[in-house]
């Protein structure tokens, strides 16, 4: 991402630029794919290493935690801001991880993960992460967080980095953070915000990045729970013919200054993980209403226009790179998927396919499902596996002692289950089943 004053955020440009070049590389030397017609010399990889040499400096702060903005030809600017985000911070370990590998020089994926465990240490005592953070003092400046913008990729990297490398300690973080979302911003199919610090719930929005959630739940296998939110996002687009940048969920309205739809992905991306979990034909129906409404409302002479007003369909004079890269990618790849039948990939946040490589690993992840390149960790065939997560449901005591609390768990909004409507009932935690509000006035499981 290029600004007039030469500076470039590295979020941006590493999801981006980097990838782009290292997933280019690694497909140009795969001589099965015969994509790269005449002699490859490695040019996308010198070019991959010299942008993430100029990447470095940005990462020489007391807490390792990069600066967001960086110059490629000078640095750090003097008086630079030391304000960035959770996913400027835990966004970086797939590319720059991939360019040592490919390199042999240990110096990127060092600075990448050194990043990523100082952010893990500075979660809450509810595992939960705030927005914004300090890179020079590593402390937080927005407590309040969600699946959607500012940290949404630091969840999905976490996870596919466990997939790409096989360090069990990804698998713990990424487990860890997961069980954390679906007990505090989960509600129904929906995931509000909450502060971090107590779990109490601050915003009840929908944002349109917050879609790519249920095609991350397909690679660990929860299906149902993908299911339900993906079904939601598309009622939302099928109401306004697009997805609106923000909608109020308390409110039931579009949020008065987000009225937007700047040709996002998330929605095309997770429709092509359910499909491919499940095979489901309404999944291709979705596939086939998200291109009509393309053609329809945003299509121009030129290409594709951004919708500045989902309620009037006004267009703007800008097309984001990712309408390239991630939202066509998903939608050609939902109708033909023979690609990624062919090998093991893993796509970075902007739609780069990386492949999954014995020789990167400390050891291959166990199992596969639905196809050879979806990912889901094992779990003892005798424990009851809850579809809001992969810990068990319902709640137990082990022979310890220990109680441990059923994942699926939700509490009811007032300590004493009383309640008005059904919004105001959880998930049971013995159940996994969603409670309701009796004629009484009390959240339940009631049986007609």
């Amino acid at each position: 991402m290029l600004f007039p004053n030469n500076l470039i955020v590295i979020i941006q440009c590493n999801i981006r630029v980097l990838g782009g070049l290292v997933s280019a590389h690694l497909l140009a030397s795969d001589s099965s794919k015969k994509l790269f017609q005449g002699t490859y010399n490695n040019q996308l990889l010198f070019l991959a290493e010299d942008l993430g040499k100029r990447f470095l400096p940005a990462f020489n702060t007391p807490t390792g935690l990069p600066y967001a903005w960086i110059n490629l030809k000078y640095g750090v600017m003097e008086n630079e801001t030391t304000e960035t985000s959770t996913s400027g911070c835990g966004s970086l370990i797939l590319e720059m991880g991939a360019l040592s590998k490919m390199t042999g020089d240990p110096r990127y994926e060092s600075a990448a993960l050194r990043a990523l465990r100082k952010l893990w240490s500075m979660q809450s005592s509810l595992r939960l992460f705030g927005t914004t953070l300090d890179v020079e003092s590593g402390e937080w400046i927005e407590f309040s967080s969600g699946i959607g913008a500012g940290v949404d990729s630091f969840y999905e990297y976490l996870l596919k980095a466990y997939i790409l490398f096989g360090k069990e300690d990804f698998w713990r973080m990424f487990h860890s953070a997961y069980v954390a979302v679906q007990k505090y911003f989960r509600h129904g199919p929906w995931y509000h915000e909450a502060d971090m610090r107590t779990g109490k719930a601050t915003y009840w929005q929908l944002t349109s990045l917050q879609a790519f959630w249920p095609g991350l739940q397909v690679l660990i296998g929860d299906i149902t729970a993908a299911n339900s939110s993906h079904r939601e996002f598309f009622h939302v687009w099928k109401r306004f013919g697009v997805l609106p940048e923000r909608y109020l969920l308390d409110h039931r309205m579009i949020h008065p200054t987000e009225k937007y739809y700047p040709l996002r992905p998330e929605l095309a991306e997770s429709t092509f993980y359910l499909y491919q979990a499940t095979k489901d034909p309404w999944y291709i129906e979705v596939g086939e209403t998200i291109v009509n409404s393309l053609n329809r409302y945003t299509k121009i002479e030129s290409g594709f226009a951004s919708v500045k007003d989902v309620t009037t369909m006004q267009l703007e004079d800008h097309q984001h790179s990712f309408f390239l890269a991630e939202t066509c990618k998903y939608l050609y790849l939902l109708f033909d998927d023979s690609f990624v039948l062919e090998n093991n990939y893993v796509f970075t946040t902007e739609g780069h396919p990386l492949p999954v490589l014995s020789a990167w690993h400390e050891k291959l992840p166990e199992t596969y499902i639905p196809t050879n390149w979806t990912f889901m960790k094992r779990q003892p065939a005798a424990r009851r596996i809850s579809s809001m997560s992969l810990q068990v449901c319902p709640a137990m005591t082990l022979n310890s002692g220990q109680h441990v609390e059923s994942a699926c768990h939700i509490p009811d909004v007032r300590s004493d289950y009383r309640c008005l409507t059904d919004e105001d009932c959880g998930v049971d935690s013995t159940t996994c089943r969603r409670r309701s509000c009796s004629i009484a006035g009390y959240c339940g499981l009631w049986i007609f």
